[in-house]
């Protein structure tokens, strides 16, 4: 019996990981399609106290979220739900979801996406960091071309588009 290996062996820490900045948080992919042979990716998280998505979809794609330290209120399918430490959301797609970083501090979690592809809009959509470090407040008006196109492409969809609002409607 072969052994089917999917994607190479890798290591990467947040050092050396892709550093992006777009809607005023800082995103290190740390694991991308090209490394796990499309299977899932995984993108570390620093966001300040009042920032987060509008509630939006992603159609092809679960994601997770690992609160590490910090706080979050996520509204999941309609349900308020606040992570904190050691909270672990799960977001299966085409499932409406938002939130907004909550308490004192910034929110500092782990991404999972699965199929891989969802980096792929953080990384052509954003800007590269200049500094490991979140981004000056507001360097992204939410009516960028780049905030623009993020909520607008296959791997996420603002809720306020007519296709996600059939979509979501669809379950």
């Amino acid at each position: 019996m072969d052994l089917i290996v999917s994607g190479n062996p890798f290591a990467r820490s947040r050092d050396d990981a892709p550093a992006r900045w777009l809607l005023d948080i800082l995103w290190l992919v740390l694991a991308s399609g090209e490394d796990t042979n499309g299977e899932y990716s995984v993108i570390e998280q620093f966001m300040p106290v009042g920032s987060g998505p509008p509630s939006h979809i992603h159609p092809f794609e679960d994601e997770a979220f690992y609160v590490l330290s910090g706080e979050m209120t996520a509204i999941i399918g309609g349900q308020k739900a606040v992570l904190g430490p050691g909270s672990l959301g799960h977001l299966p797609r085409n499932v409406m979801h938002e939130f907004k970083v909550t308490g004192t501090e910034v929110c500092h979690c782990l991404n999972y996406y699965t199929p891989a592809g969802f980096e792929q809009a953080i990384l052509g959509c954003s800007r590269p960091a200049e500094r490991r470090e979140l981004p000056p407040p507001g360097l992204d008006a939410p009516d960028s071309t780049q905030v623009v196109r993020f909520f607008n492409n296959y791997w996420v969809a603002s809720a306020n588009l007519p296709w996600a609002k059939q979509k979501w409607s669809r379950g």
